[in-house]
């Protein structure tokens, strides 16, 4: 990977002060779970370039979903990497689970009542026969959990995986 690249996505994980969200704002949390995703992302799509033995592949993978690409990257760590299975596993379920998440944010809307109480929450919407329906609705407090995963994932990636970042 690009040295700033390095610089803007994964040296600053380990910063002691990028470790808290500076502020606790809706959208400043939600940005920062979108930021977080797409360095997932450059390194997911590093770790394949790191893994295969097949340029052609490598294109071709990264072109699919991000929750595609993991289960390629789960079964190229498992067979080439040497790392303990349950280490390899906890990453790509890490990662499954934030790129879920990254797009049910994406894609729903926000909804607030009150935002000077801090009610804002992502409200999930499904459309049926029957017309439009909330299905779910993520928290504030969800949103912060997520930051903290997806800022551990990617510390955890780049230990276990630090050929993602030499592209």
């Amino acid at each position: 990977m690009h040295p700033w690249i390095c610089a803007r996505y994964v040296v600053p994980m380990s910063d002691s002060a990028a470790r808290t969200p500076v502020t606790d704002d809706f959208r400043t949390l939600i940005g920062t779970i979108i930021h977080h995703c797409g360095a997932l992302e450059l390194l997911t799509n590093g770790a394949l370039a790191a893994l295969s033995r097949d340029p052609l592949l490598v294109e071709e993978a990264t072109k699919l979903p991000l929750g595609s690409r993991v289960r390629i990257l789960r079964l190229l760590l498992h067979d080439r990497a040497g790392l303990p299975p349950s280490e390899v596993d906890g990453l790509c379920d890490a990662l499954s689970t934030i790129a879920k998440r990254r797009n049910e944010i994406a894609h729903n809307p926000i909804m607030t009542s009150e935002p000077e109480s801090g009610t804002e929450r992502i409200v999930l919407v499904r459309h049926a026969s029957t017309g439009a329906s909330i299905r779910k609705e993520i928290s504030r407090d969800e949103l912060r959990s997520l930051v903290n995963l997806s800022r551990e994932t990617l510390e955890t990636f780049v230990r276990l995986v630090p050929s993602a970042t030499e592209m």
